[in-house]
């Protein structure tokens, strides 16, 4: 288990007996998906989280309390999703059936131009620059929801939002939401950050991803020869210099 999901679920496991949420009541019961495993998990010791994984891209539903898959947020600045690619925003706009792609990419590709080139003071900008806010809470949903960009809709779809600290937790801490209640909640925090990554980086994870997102086509626009920045971890001794590229890709960001 990644971020603050292992406390999450140590607290509740440890508190079930008294705990009640709004929208469940009291929980009966904890479970989560595993691997290879059709039917879901009933977890009923801390052994048994060892036992399942919520790093998953396929599974919004980290666990599942009684029968309602929960997708756990950190409380606090935190990302509401990751590693949003521009073949990405394509799929997505497709399967919701939002109208003026081509003007809505041609605006982030705008500001991705402009960060390159560090002309924007912030890497972070406000999603109304781009979408309405009905289209936005749209295409929010389904990705924080019911399915990531590249894989068929999740069998492990959220229904609710459980928010929680990394430390400290407690009944008066944690909150279960809606996604509406999450959305209204939180809209005016949210906006859009431009990331970005490098071909030749000295860490294998992102080097691999910077060139897997090279393979795509619909990415292009938003790879550059020119090497602007330079990674944490350095670059890789065993890569030509010449191949390196700038890779850029979104997040959608939650302030504190």
């Amino acid at each position: 288990m990644a971020g603050n999901e292992l406390e999450v679920c140590k607290f509740i496991l440890s508190n079930k007996t008294f705990l009640k949420l709004r929208h469940l009541g009291k929980i009966n019961k904890i479970s989560a998906p595993i691997k290879g495993v059709s039917e879901l998990y009933v977890i009923k010791t801390e052994d048994d989280l060892s036992k399942i994984s919520t790093e998953s891209s396929r599974k919004k539903a980290d666990i599942y309390l009684n029968k309602s898959g929960i997708s756990i947020k950190q409380l606090g600045g935190s990302f509401s999703f990751n590693r949003l690619q521009r073949a990405n925003i394509i799929q997505v706009h497709k399967q919701l059936q939002l109208t003026n792609i081509d003007r809505k990419l041609s605006l982030l590709e705008e500001d991705v131009n402009k960060f390159h080139q560090g002309q924007l003071t912030s890497r972070n900008v406000p999603w109304l620059s781009f979408w309405s806010e009905q289209e936005f809470k749209k295409v929010l949903e389904f990705l924080m929801m019911k399915r990531s960009p590249n894989l068929s809709i999740s069998k492990h779809q959220a229904e609710y939002i459980l928010e929680a600290p990394q430390k400290n937790i407690s009944q008066n801490n944690v909150n279960l939401y809606t996604f509406d209640e999450y959305f209204d909640l939180y809209k005016d925090k949210l906006s859009i950050a431009i990331r970005r990554q490098w071909v030749g980086q000295r860490s294998n994870s992102e080097h691999k991803r910077a060139l897997s997102l090279g393979k795509k086509p619909a990415n292009f626009p938003w790879i550059f020869n020119e090497v602007v920045g330079e990674p944490t971890s350095g670059w890789r001794d065993d890569f030509p210099a010449n191949d390196r590229r700038t890779v850029y890709f979104l997040m959608i960001e939650k302030k504190k």
